[in-house]
């Protein structure tokens, strides 16, 4: 496998895996896949709900993805980036249809329409313009501008007559379909709107904000109907159940509410969450909610009964140790907290997780490693050097890293030492020679695992960063 390497002659990955946090979902229409995307890579997940496990994986985006949108018929879904772009996937093959770069320098929402037929989104600035965009060619078919600053989120309704916005200008608007004709202004919210959803019959709009409140709307009149408060912190999504009976909203105050929102009163809080809820949505047939938490885990609940179900496909960081399969086919990485993620080295598509992992591996504490050959025995310092230890019993010294070592691995020929910093670096050494053979730059924290796969030419790394990156060996 020939190395890659970049402008500056630095070698580079082959593959990275993310982790980071997600913050967007998004339901199939028939409920057979949940999507998910986030920050800590720039990938969108498709997750098999019968078994829920990765079962594609859509890359392209070059930033964190903030909005998700399934067309009506499954088989297309838009997502809005914070590299600035709008874009439209065909779920079946993963392959992208089109991509459009919005009026903002990020994207933060995307919604279809009923039919399929148009994507709208918005996204952060001041002059940041919704748009509206041909689904199937991707042609600009409307701006809409009125919002003074950022438009946070966009909703379409059931019917596909009306267009709803939510802006940090502290107001929602409302659009008539297919024109972009402006209706009218919501005003009531006191600080920035991050969210809005229209009821499955249309009639009512939820809408949440930073003031900490979720507020219901008449949608014929635009009238004020509920002020619902509970949350102590801003809220930062809100979903209607399918049958239109319950509203949930999830808050950066680690809980999610759930509402009748003909009385508006509460009807119970999901705190089982380890910070703030960036997302949540609801199957289509209403028994299962998702909810994308700070925290790295996304959790699935029983509704109404509202009871946990599962932690499905945890997004967890720091990667402490990484291992490949004996055939080199699979690479397992273990997180700090305990949970094992298995991931196919020739696609990077995540396989299986294990939550908490029965026996995973410790991530922190002084790194030794064993040769293979068991001719070798290395050991990291604080200070940033590798103490040798080799035939004959003489105790070598290696320079070079500078900087505190956080792992160490011999390769399966025990002919090369990898050494892993710090400062986000990987070193490699030869044997017996304990002469440099690499320096590998790419991560941007601690890296904290270290592997060889089988064959000696792949070596994967771990980091702090959330991140494992697979590297092309050439010595």
């Amino acid at each position: 496998m020939e190395a890659e390497l970049d402008a500056r002659g630095s070698q580079l990955p082959v593959r990275t895996l993310g982790f980071g946090r997600v913050l967007t979902l998004a339901f199939a229409p028939d409920g057979a896949l949940l999507a998910a995307a986030g920050r800590g890579g720039s990938s969108i997940e498709l997750i098999e709900t019968s078994s829920w496990h990765v079962v594609r994986t859509l890359e392209g985006h070059a930033q964190a993805v903030t909005s998700l949108a399934f067309s009506p018929d499954g088989e297309r879904i838009a997502s809005a980036s914070e590299d600035g772009t709008v874009r439209v996937w065909d779920v079946q093959t993963g392959t992208e249809l089109w991509r459009r770069t919005g009026s903002a320098d990020e994207m933060w929402s995307v919604a279809f329409s009923p039919t399929g037929a148009v994507v709208a989104s918005g996204g952060a600035g001041t002059h940041a313009q919704i748009k509206l965009w041909d689904a199937t060619t991707g042609e600009l078919r409307a701006e809409l501008g009125g919002h003074r600053w950022s438009v946070s989120a966009v909703a379409i309704s059931p019917d596909g007559g009306l267009l709803a916005s939510a802006s940090w200008d502290q107001t929602i608007r409302l659009w008539a379909l297919p024109d972009g004709k402006p209706l009218r202004v919501l005003d009531g919210h006191v600080d920035h709107v991050l969210a809005v959803a229209f009821s499955p019959r249309g009639d009512l709009l939820a809408s949440g904000s930073v003031d900490k409140t979720v507020r219901l709307w008449k949608v014929s009149s635009g009238r004020l109907l509920q002020v619902l408060r509970g949350h102590g912190a801003p809220v930062l999504g809100v979903a209607f159940t399918p049958d239109g009976k319950f509203l949930a909203s999830a808050s950066t105050d680690h809980t999610v509410r759930g509402w009748d929102p003909s009385t508006g009163r509460a009807v119970g809080t999901l705190d089982r969450h380890g910070g703030w809820v960036n997302a949540l949505a609801f199957s289509p047939r209403g028994e299962v909610l998702a909810t994308a938490c700070e925290d790295g885990l996304l959790r699935l609940w029983s509704w109404p009964e509202q009871k946990p179900l599962r932690v499905a496909l945890p997004r967890a960081g720091w990667v402490g140790q990484v291992a490949f399969s004996p055939d080199g086919l699979t690479l397992d990485a273990w997180t700090r907290e305990g949970t094992l993620f298995r991931w196919e080295v020739a696609t990077g598509r995540l396989l299986e997780f294990v939550s908490p992992a029965p026996e995973a591996p410790a991530a922190l504490g002084i790194p030794t490693a064993k040769s293979p050959d068991g001719r070798w025995r290395a050991v990291g310092t604080a200070e940033g050097a590798v103490r040798v230890l080799g035939p004959g019993g003489e105790r070598v010294v290696v320079g070079g890293p500078g900087e505190r070592v956080g792992s160490l691995v011999f390769r399966g020929d025990s002919r090369a030492l990898a050494v892993g910093t710090w400062d986000g670096k990987v070193h490699l050494w030869s044997l017996p020679s304990l002469e440099p053979l690499a320096e590998l730059a790419g991560h941007t924290d601690w890296v904290s695992g270290l592997a060889f796969s089988p064959d000696g030419r792949l070596l994967a790394s771990g980091s702090r960063d959330g991140t494992a990156k697979l590297w092309p060996l050439s010595v």
